[in-house]
């Protein structure tokens, strides 16, 4: 319990928790958050920061989630890290701006279950790699050997995990570290600038202590439920069988998904009866949520190293996307301001190699407008697993994003 919370009254304490049950037994708990992170100041990245404190929640489980944040210098993405980290309790984080290379070493076991926090990965910061060590093995040992009272002794130091890591940063993450990191990118388009210039004309408004306390309350709440086992469903053997398998870092990426619903699943514990037990196990509605939160993140992560062709499929996706239309070789000229000839030449690899797709039929003058094909799924789209599985119960959630309501019921 940190410091602040000691000096809570009873009273405070009676009511903060109260308010966090309230939340934690909402279904529409993730729009509560949303809108939460709205009034204090965040405009727009609604996924990423759903994925972000879903990573932050998840430092309570035995492998945690970890996120790195990517986006060039003003994009805001500290900004959104903070604005999602002022949620929890301040002894839940430790943030690190600089390290040397062995104090990782002498952690002992304050960094077990705390969100890492590294704002700008750079040489500044000073060597991450044992971090790498503590996500993967979570333990950090060194042998340190020195003189004591006229005798050569060897002393043991051990730094303990499990860590939720979140960093940020301009320039992607070595392949070691990506792997084991959720790579999301903030949306850096005129449009999102457009939003955020507006919301400065707009009277500011931020959480009040008191709701900052019930959202702190809301993760000591989930606190208590450390320990608990969730498992899998055996129908989550048909997950697996339409899983996208095409890369092999999806054998890294999957077990991270895993725990992203095992996280759901402890979120939305509290609206269930089994919440009181020690074992949980992760439903459908915690599977169709942790989808629609995470599947569009992990096939972004496994397309990060993209070529030129994937490139202008997703210039050609945004182009298509503002205009309702699809795109012509003038419209990627002048987005890009490069020669017409050298725009079709783009286009017309990119279509060669199957990531865009004509749009019109061949007509006088050879016009051609191309659409983007759509980026395979990760894991198979809710509304289609559901009808495969023939599960016996109606399955009704909120969209985590945008607040629809959804319903998942057996094909008659």
């Amino acid at each position: 319990m940190s410091k602040h919370e000691q000096g809570m009254s009873r009273a405070s304490r009676r009511k903060a928790e109260h308010e966090a049950k309230k939340l934690l037994r909402s279904p529409q708990f993730f729009n509560e958050l949303l809108d939460a992170l709205e009034k204090d100041g965040l405009v727009g990245e609604k996924e990423s920061a759903l994925v972000v404190y879903t990573g932050a929640s998840s430092r309570i489980l035995p492998h945690p989630l970890n996120v790195f944040v990517k986006a060039q210098s003003s994009a805001g993405k500290n900004f959104l890290i903070k604005k999602i980290l002022r949620l929890l309790p301040k002894d839940a984080i430790v943030d690190i701006t600089s390290v040397s290379d062995t104090a990782w070493s002498y952690m002992g076991d304050r960094l077990a279950h705390k969100v890492v926090y590294i704002p700008e990965r750079n040489e500044a910061v000073g060597n991450v790699h044992p971090l790498r060590l503590l996500i993967s093995e979570e333990e950090i040992v060194r042998y340190v050997t020195g003189w004591r009272d006229g005798k050569l002794v060897t002393k043991k130091y051990v730094a303990y995990g499990p860590v939720a890591a979140i960093s940020t940063g301009k320039r992607q993450l070595d392949i070691d570290d990506a792997t084991r990191h959720i790579t999301i990118s903030l949306n850096e388009t005129a449009e999102q600038t457009r939003r955020i210039a507006k919301s400065y004309t707009r009277q500011t408004t931020s959480l009040s202590e008191e709701e900052l306390r019930t959202w702190r309350m809301v993760q000591r709440l989930l606190e208590n439920k450390m320990g608990t086992e969730i498992d899998l469903p055996d129908w989550f053997d048909e997950v697996t069988n339409r899983l996208f398998v095409g890369d092999l870092r999806v054998r890294r990426y999957f077990p991270a998904f895993i725990e992203a619903c095992r996280t759901v699943c402890l979120i939305r514990s509290f609206q269930k009866r089994e919440s009181k037990e020690s074992r949980l196990t992760v439903d459908f509605a915690d599977f169709a949520m942790a989808a629609l939160i995470f599947d569009h993140v992990f096939v972004e992560s496994l397309r990060l190293r993209k070529g030129v062709n994937e490139t202008t499929r997703d210039l050609v996706e945004r182009l298509s996307a503002q205009t309702g239309k699809p795109v012509e070789a003038k419209d990627v000229a002048h987005a890009l301001r490069v020669s017409k000839n050298r725009a079709y030449r783009m286009l017309s690899n990119a279509a060669k190699a199957g990531v865009i797709t004509r749009a019109n039929e061949p007509e006088k003058g050879n016009l051609k407008q191309y659409l983007a094909v759509p980026a395979p799924r990760f894991v198979p789209d809710p509304k289609r697993l559901f009808r495969k599985l023939h599960l016996k119960e109606t399955v009704r959630i909120f969209h985590p994003i945008t607040g629809e309501r959804i319903v998942y019921r057996r094909k008659k």
